[in-house]
């Protein structure tokens, strides 16, 4: 059995409305300082609200995606599941708090071994239940359960028909992400005609919308339609030139299709945004191999390396320093 558990991005938690004004505005400075990456100034700030106040639930809440982040230098899942599952205990009726908790459980589950995963499944299904009978417009817990549905073996709680259902909803909160994530998984299935039909509805509802461009473009560069993909993703860079991955996605694209030098070109534009985003310093270490500079490739991806927050990056750039080694 091999069960995966998909949590999208980062997720922003909004302060519930039976808070008093002072300690909203207290929280909403720690969510801040997470969303912005300081996960040691917010990890702390949630410390203190919690020695004033133990029984915090939504403190506890905050501080388990803290953990759970994956750019925090302090990620730890344990205590992720932990503080969420504290919150839970404190506060079982809000659909945020539930969420976290199964977003957290669904995480572990992916680290453990088979029979751990089946016995932690039933925990993150019923977390993503029990968030969307609390709040049914909580757009990710209607995504995750979703997605529970879709991936989930049906021994241990997996439905087709329920899983697009939950999708369905989703899309009924917010089209652009729904329909968005219904194509991903339409793709994941290998149903790419309707996947498609999904991207294409969307940039021409939403022409001026760049996440349909750039889900639309990474759709056609793994279909090998490199043309396309150069098209839309132009249209991302279009509509977000203040942003390195704009200009990043473009490049993957023209590196694809050889074009070293273009590549580079709009490299050193997404570089001159943000100068540490890795996944442009790797794409300037494929370029370099296209034009056969090794020596630059290699300073390229080992700079990408030291700079890696996330494994993904660092094990994708480490495997491309060895092949050129």
């Amino acid at each position: 059995m091999n069960y995966r558990i998909l949590v999208f991005g980062f997720l922003a938690i909004t302060i519930s409305s039976h808070l008093n004004e002072s300690k909203a505005q207290s929280l909403s400075e720690g969510v801040l300082l997470r969303q912005q990456g300081k996960f040691k100034e917010a990890r702390l700030f949630f410390e203190n609200v919690l020695k004033n106040d133990e029984n915090n639930a939504d403190a506890h809440s905050n501080l388990g995606m803290i953990y759970l982040d994956r750019r925090n230098s302090e990620y730890d899942v344990d205590k992720a599941v932990d503080e969420t599952e504290k919150a839970v205990e404190l506060n079982p009726n809000k659909g945020e708090i539930q969420f976290n908790y199964g977003a957290a459980l669904g995480i572990k589950t992916q680290n453990s071994g088979v029979f751990k995963q089946a016995f932690l499944a039933v925990k993150v299904k019923k977390a993503f239940q029990r968030a969307v009978e609390l709040d049914p417009n909580l757009l990710m817990a209607r995504i995750a359960l979703g997605q529970f549905y879709l991936m989930a073996p049906s021994i241990i709680g997996g439905d087709n028909d329920e899983g697009w259902k939950q999708i369905d909803e989703a899309i009924k909160i917010d089209e652009v992400q729904g329909r968005f994530v219904k194509a991903s998984m339409l793709a994941q299935k290998d149903n790419k005609a309707d996947a498609e039909k999904e991207y294409k509805t969307l940039v021409s509802s939403y022409p001026k919308e760049w996440r349909t461009w750039k889900g639309y473009g990474y759709f056609c560069l793994r279909e090998k339609r490199t043309d396309e993909a150069i098209k839309h993703f132009q249209k991302y860079v279009d509509l977000r030139p203040d942003t390195a991955d704009s200009y990043q996605s473009l490049a993957e694209a023209l590196i694809k299709k050889g074009e070293a030098d273009e590549a580079l070109e709009n490299l050193h534009k997404s570089l001159s945004l943000d100068k540490e985003y890795v996944p442009a310093i790797i794409s300037v270490g494929d370029a370099y191999i296209i034009k056969g500079q090794k020596k630059e490739a290699k300073e390229s991806y080992q700079r990408a390396i030291s700079l890696a927050q996330f494994d993904y990056y660092k094990k994708q750039a480490e495997k491309k320093l060895k092949e050129v080694e």
